[in-house]
C-alpha cells in the first residue's frame, strides 16, 4: 500500500490516510482479509507520527472498514456484512448531496455532473463485479 500525503492540503493527515485506504478498497487494490502495514511501518514510510496512523486506523475500525487483531495487526474487513443497506443508503445519499451542493455553487451543469459521475463509476468495482 502506497499512501501519498499532501502536506499543503487543508485536509488532516489522518483523514488523508482514511480516504486512501477506503479508495484502495473501492478500487480493488486492497481486498477483504488483506493485512495493512503496521502503525510503525506506515509511520516510517510516511515520516509522520505513529499516533496519526493509529488515529486513522481507529476511525477505520470504528467504521467497520478494517479490523484489528491484537498482536497480529490490522486487516481489511469483510465489508459485505458490516453495514445494513439502510445505513449504507443514508451515508451514500449524504455524500452525494454534499457533492451536488458543491456543484450547484460552482455552477456545474447537471448534464456535465452526470457525465463526470458516470466516468467515475466506471473506475470502481461494484457488487458482483468485485473479484
Amino acid at each position: 500500500m502506497q499512501v501519498k500525503i499532501d502536506n499543503s492540503s487543508d485536509w488532516p493527515v489522518y483523514q488523508q490516510i482514511i480516504d486512501h485506504v477506503k479508495r484502495d478498497i473501492a478500487l480493488g487494490r486492497l481486498k477483504s482479509g488483506e493485512k495493512l502495514p503496521t502503525v510503525r511501518e506506515l509511520a516510517a514510510q510516511l515520516a509522520i507520527n505513529p499516533n496519526t496512523i493509529a488515529k486513522a486506523y481507529r476511525f477505520l475500525e470504528r467504521d467497520g472498514i478494517i479490523s484489528t487483531r491484537p498482536g497480529a495487526g490490522a486487516y481489511v474487513a469483510d465489508l459485505s456484512s458490516n453495514l445494513s443497506m439502510a445505513v449504507r443508503k443514508k451515508f451514500i445519499n449524504a455524500e452525494i448531496e454534499r457533492v451536488m451542493v458543491e456543484a450547484v455553487h460552482m455552477g456545474i451543469d447537471k448534464k456535465v455532473l452526470a457525465q463526470w459521475f458516470n466516468t467515475s463509476l466506471d473506475k470502481f468495482k461494484f457488487g458482483s463485479e468485485k473479484g
